[in-house]
């Protein structure tokens, strides 16, 4: 009696046993065969088939044998353990898997697709036929692949859904989906590059408060993470915090692991030393970000135009002028406000008092010319260029002896004039400009004339004292 129970008790413990050593058995069996398969030995189908011979009922194995021969990209050997395994066991998930996986190297999506499918309708409790779906599906239709993976949810609750829906989100562009769907996650729960990305959405969306909130999660965990660095000294820099940029912009290149700085990157130095008011710095960046720019056009153009603007702010203007006409000179679509920026800086030189009288009249007429060609080129601010033509003219003539100022003048009266509706502003330019020929031609003793301008701001605004004083001194 007492040797039967413990040969019962023996036998208990074998059938609990069983499994697990069959468990452990199966992974080595197949750890061999992927070893075997992709050693490409001149009797890899024998040793297969010697090592399968015991498995050849178990589908596992059948995948774990098609998937070793699709890492080879041998497609027809793959394809065939894919379909034992569909034939042994139709609710074998993985097997349809592995069926979609050669279909994507193949490049049909379609027939890739249809497996994955059949993945999920077969063995619904399986995420791999959801996450092939969506991964496959993610850049033609997003949204779909979003919705195969809100199914797994309603499978398997606790399968990361949102973060891999976040992913297809941000690697299609959506970014406001992307967003939506990563702030569903536990931040602690991501990978560095997923912080990163959830970091870029809001910075790419011009919220950077929030883009560095969760960037400075990232860098408080991987302080040395170059995309995290980034993104916080970026963030910093837009945020006008310029000291604290300053340390992460010394953390992205100092401080961390394997880091490509760009031109972007030297670009960002110099606005946060321009934002500090540290102008050699800056200037020193900007010229780093054009010696390290191969083919990036708006970078290129922004270090140039700021360049200039730091000499500006240094009051430094020759060199503000000069740094200013190398980035006109590679702008390839010039806008009005560029060259207004030129003729501003032309008429700032001007203004200063240590120029000589010869040196003023000169930076005038450059501005002058600048707005010339503004009018030209851009007829819908010619009323903004006869104006500032009509100052500059005042400014070179200022007791109107040669009456500079008076054809820009003319010419602004004939733009204002042809408005429909004239707004306060409107009036405002034609009393200015009725005024200048109104003393022009007061003092040519040209009453006539001179008369008919006073009589026009009395037009506008009868109550107006300087054309009535104007009109009482004629009679």
């Amino acid at each position: 009696m007492k040797a039967l129970k413990y040969l019962f008790v023996g036998l208990l413990m074998i059938g609990f046993g069983s499994p697990v050593l069959a468990q452990d058995d199966r992974k080595a069996v197949i750890d061999q065969l992927n070893q075997v398969i992709k050693s490409k030995s001149p009797d890899t189908e024998s040793q297969v088939k010697s090592l399968f011979k015991e498995y050849k009922k178990d589908p596992v194995v059948m995948v774990a044998i098609g998937r070793a021969y699709l890492d080879i990209k041998d497609l027809d050997n793959a394809q065939k353990y894919a379909e034992m395994a569909i034939k042994r066991d139709k609710t074998c998930g993985d097997a349809y898997v592995l069926a979609g996986d050669i279909q994507v190297v193949k490049d049909d999506g379609g027939a890739a697709s249809a497996y994955f499918e059949q993945a999920t309708m077969f063995d619904p409790k399986n995420p791999n036929g959801y996450r092939r779906y969506a991964q496959v599906n993610s850049k033609a239709s997003p949204t779909a692949a979003v919705a195969k993976l809100e199914e797994l949810r309603a499978q398997v609750p606790d399968y990361p859904v949102d973060l891999i829906a976040a992913d297809i989100y941000y690697k299609a562009g959506s970014l406001d989906k992307a967003a939506d769907y990563y702030s569903k996650v536990d931040k602690s729960k991501m990978e560095d590059y997923q912080l990163a990305s959830y970091s870029l959405c809001h910075f790419l969306r011009g919220n950077f408060d929030k883009s560095f909130e969760v960037s400075k999660f990232g860098t408080d965990r991987s302080p040395r993470y170059a995309g995290l660095n980034r993104l916080s000294f970026y963030n910093l820099t837009n945020l006008k915090r310029y000291d604290e940029a300053l340390t992460y912009a010394d953390a992205l290149f100092n401080r961390s692991d394997s880091a490509k700085i760009t031109e972007s990157d030297y670009l960002y130095y110099g606005y946060a030393y321009l934002g500090k008011k540290s102008y050699d710095q800056a200037i020193e960046m900007f010229q780093k970000s054009l010696d390290n720019n191969p083919d990036n056009v708006t970078d290129r153009n922004d270090a140039l135009k700021n360049i200039s603007e730091a000499y500006r702010q240094k009051g430094d203007y020759p060199m503000a002028i000069s740094s200013y006409q190398n980035y006109l000179n590679v702008l390839e679509n010039k806008t009005a406000l560029d060259l207004n920026t030129l003729a501003t800086l032309y008429m700032a030189e001007a203004s200063d008092s240590v120029r000589t009288e010869a040196e003023k009249i000169e930076y005038y007429k450059k501005a002058d010319a600048v707005y010339a060609e503004m009018a030209e080129s851009f007829p819908a601010v010619a009323e903004f260029s006869s104006l500032q033509r009509a100052h500059i003219g005042f400014a070179l003539d200022p007791e109107t002896k040669d009456g500079a100022a008076k054809p820009h003048y003319e010419k602004l009266v004939e733009i204002l004039l042809n408005k429909t509706t004239k707004a306060d502003t409107d009036n405002a330019r034609l009393i200015e400009a009725y005024r200048y020929l109104g003393y022009y031609y007061l003092l040519q003793e040209d009453m006539e004339n001179s008369n008919l301008y006073w009589n026009k701001i009395l037009e506008i605004d009868p109550n107006n004292e300087t054309a009535k004083q104007a009109l009482s001194a004629t009679k």
